[in-house]
């Protein structure tokens, strides 16, 4: 599994690789800088509903205690785009997998006779739906993360096989449709396929090109797995 990663990584300058990593990146940060006002805006009504719960008007700790509320949910909304940050480029990045499915193809399999990409409109269902099922988990699995963070490395630990399953599942749902025999993976190797790009995804900078190696590692796997 770590060589299919080797591979796909070694291939990062093929510009088939490089054009679906510029889209998937640049659509992942214009969404993450919208959704940041919608999380101000939600956070602030939170505030005010606070404050008039505990019928501050006027005291003096008000004005301190909106403050470092606003700077701790900063912090908060910044960690969960961070995190976030990976599924949404997976989302996205399931629009324009098909370029780097057939580059890793070409070089590593010549002999491999793809079968044609699926309908656009397929692809997008795709992708939103693992975008919804990304948010539902973090969100569900939240206080798990809040609480694991405090507690080192139990945070990281619980997010990476909380996305591992999702991702590998969705990996794998987007790069076997392509291939002329449909390979199953097991429940525990899709988990730790994902968990891999989980990982990767949790490191800076490196987690722009995580999607990508992990799309090209898939059929890798999956081609090594018939």
């Amino acid at each position: 599994m770590i060589e299919c990663y080797k591979k796909a990584f070694n291939q990062l300058g093929d510009v088939r690789f490089l054009k679906p990593l510029g889209y998937s990146v640049g659509l992942a940060i214009i969404t993450s800088l919208a959704v940041l006002p919608l999380g101000y805006f939600g956070f602030e009504w939170l505030n005010e509903t606070f404050l008039a719960w505990l019928e501050s008007d006027g005291a003096w700790w008000a004005s301190t205690l909106l403050w470092t509320l606003r700077i701790l949910e900063l912090l908060l909304m910044l960690d969960i785009l961070f995190f976030l940050f990976g599924s949404i480029q997976v989302a996205y990045l399931g629009l324009f997998v098909d370029g780097v499915v057939e580059a890793a193809a070409e070089k590593h399999h010549p002999d491999l006779k793809l079968n044609p990409p699926p309908p656009m409109v397929k692809a997008a269902w795709g992708s939103s739906r693992l975008l919804a099922l990304s948010l539902l988990i973090n969100l569900v699995c939240l206080p798990i993360f809040i609480i694991g963070w405090f507690l080192p490395p139990l945070g990281l630990i619980a997010q990476v096989f909380a996305n591992g399953y999702l991702l590998g599942k969705e990996y794998e749902d987007a790069v076997a449709p392509r291939l002329p025999q449909k390979a199953k993976l097991p429940l525990k190797e899709k988990t730790i396929f994902g968990s891999i790009a989980a990982s990767l995804m949790l490191i800076p900078l490196v987690n722009f090109i995580a999607p990508v190696l992990a799309a090209a590692a898939m059929i890798h796997y999956l081609e090594a797995r018939r």
